[in-house]
């Protein structure tokens, strides 16, 4: 995955309504051609680079979701919102793409969500992006300001989305056995649980 398209992938894993642990998905990161590594060293060191990248989101989405409960302006951007509020279309389509496969880990709890008419309007500013497979779709005549609108509304969106996940997962987190931070990590990355699954909880007592 190019570096756009593994922050939306990575993005939609931290959003994903059911809990998914790392073995779950990355094999998803390289695709159909395996990547070969020097070592377990080497395999260490990009697997923890992916972690941080994993945790600085969700690091970021929390911290959006405080600043929105504060009525406060939101910093939280995705990748193709870093250098401008008006990003070129094919660079969020390369996003929305790494998304797209993060959902289809868990395509019927993403369908359980589009159902819910409550939820949709948070999924909306996904959809111009995602791959469309109807050939009889025809986009409005204006749709590159509608576009302009769902790449804008998306931070928001994926915030909120994080909130719900959390709240989802919540029951099947708790029911986790107890791991000791210095213990290997479950999810069978090779690193410690510190340094993995656990980099975003704080060291207990």
């Amino acid at each position: 995955m190019s570096p756009m398209e593994l922050d939306g992938y990575l993005t939609g894993i931290v959003v994903s309504p059911d809990l998914l642990l790392p073995s779950d998905w990355l094999d998803g990161i390289w695709g159909e051609n395996e990547p070969t590594f020097d070592g377990l060293d080497q395999t260490q060191t990009i697997i923890a680079a992916v972690m941080d990248h994993y945790n600085a989101i969700i690091a970021a989405l929390d911290a959006g979701f405080k600043q929105i409960e504060a009525k406060q302006s939101v910093d939280y951007r995705p990748l193709f919102l870093a250098a401008s509020d008006k990003p070129n279309h094919e660079v969020v389509r390369t996003w929305a793409r790494g998304f797209g496969k993060a959902m289809a880990l868990t395509p019927e709890r993403w369908s359980s969500l589009a159902e819910n008419e409550r939820l949709q309007p948070l999924l909306t500013p996904f959809i111009g992006f995602l791959d469309v497979k109807d050939p009889n779709f025809e986009p409005a005549d204006n749709i590159d300001e509608l576009l302009d609108e769902a790449a804008t509304a998306i931070p928001r969106a994926t915030i909120i989305l994080r909130k719900i996940a959390q709240f989802r997962t919540e029951p099947t987190a708790r029911r986790r056995r107890k791991i000791g931070r210095n213990d290997p990590c479950p999810c069978g990355s090779g690193l410690k649980y510190k340094r993995c699954c656990g980099a975003d909880q704080a060291p207990p007592n």
